[in-house]
């Protein structure tokens, strides 16, 4: 920041300050004006009866130094104050001619209108406000270079920002996670958005990830029964949701609606990777392919999977 700009930006502030605190202390200064007028017209009300003003309607007219002994003693009051009180006419219209800052207010009495007349006298600055400006200059130049100072932080960290190349992020590969506990699939990278699946494809398919990941090489064919250590694979995640308390029912027969259960993981799969489909052939069971959906060429095995792709929770 150029001492030009510093200078001009604590000038602005010391002049919005000073705005402020004097538009304070005016709009307290009225108020205390107010009540002292308030206060004067009650206090005259409250003695017009004493108060030999002029009536028409009696023919006869007001006693001067009695109103000005009156007004002396009201003035004695307002010391302290930059409020005058001039004169009280009892007339039908004032016909004063005001000067300057003097005005007045009306009253409506018994008599009549009766009008006071102000006048607001110049008041020299107090001595203590010129501490206050002090103050508030400083406090402008205080604010000022705290402004410097945070925007030449910014501009060095913007600097070294550019200086230094930014990090690549290496895209992170999705892992499925399966959630024995809460019987759900999700990814690692999205882990709000799950899936439920039943105990059956769920079991099943947390047996068949193990399977191909001992037997890579094994051909799961639908035309042949599951394998018995599938089978048996099968059977230990089913006792584990027992033991979980999701299910009190006998095991299921993995063998029958074979298809049916490979359906129900591949819907589920189509869901949770649905922002992901290059990453299907890794955690999807193929479907049937060649004439036919028992074709002797189809393995619903899991041929790409490895021990990294998957996350098992509750296991």
């Amino acid at each position: 920041m150029s001492k030009q700009l510093f200078s001009f930006i604590t000038l602005f502030i010391f002049l919005l300050l000073c705005s402020v605190f004097y538009y304070s202390v005016s709009y307290k200064q009225q108020q205390v004006q107010k009540l002292n007028i308030a206060t004067i017209e009650k206090q005259v009300a409250l003695d017009l009866p004493l108060l030999e003003l002029s009536n028409e309607l009696l023919k006869y007219s007001s006693d001067i130094d009695n109103i000005n002994s009156y007004l002396k003693q009201l003035n004695s009051q307002l010391i302290g104050t930059n409020l005058l009180l001039l004169n009280i006419v009892a007339d039908k219209k004032l016909s004063t001619t005001l000067t300057g800052a003097q005005f007045f207010t009306r009253l409506t009495t018994s008599i009549g209108p009766v009008f006071l007349v102000f006048d607001i006298k110049p008041q020299p600055l107090p001595w203590r406000y010129i501490y206050y400006y002090v103050a508030i200059f400083m406090l402008s130049a205080f604010v000022s270079h705290w402004l410097k100072t945070v925007i030449t932080i910014e501009l060095k960290s913007k600097q070294l920002a550019t200086l230094q190349p930014e990090p690549v992020e290496e895209s992170k590969s999705p892992v499925l996670v399966i959630n024995l506990n809460t019987k759900t699939v999700s990814v690692n990278i999205n882990p709000q958005y799950q899936v439920c699946l039943a105990n059956k494809p769920l079991s099943f398919y947390l047996a068949l990830i193990e399977f191909c990941n001992s037997n890579s090489d094994v051909v799961l064919s639908h035309n042949k029964d599951v394998p018995d250590e599938l089978i048996e694979l099968a059977n230990k995640y089913f006792y584990r949701l027992v033991e979980l308390g999701h299910t009190i029912r006998k095991r299921p027969n993995f063998n029958n609606s074979l298809e049916k259960t490979l359906s129900e993981i591949r819907a589920a799969l189509d869901e949770v990777l649905s922002e992901y489909p290059q990453q299907k052939e890794i955690f999807y069971p193929p479907k049937a392919f060649g004439e036919g959906s028992r074709s002797r060429l189809h393995s619903y095995g899991l041929v790409n999977i490895a021990k990294g792709d998957v996350e098992i929770v509750g296991k």
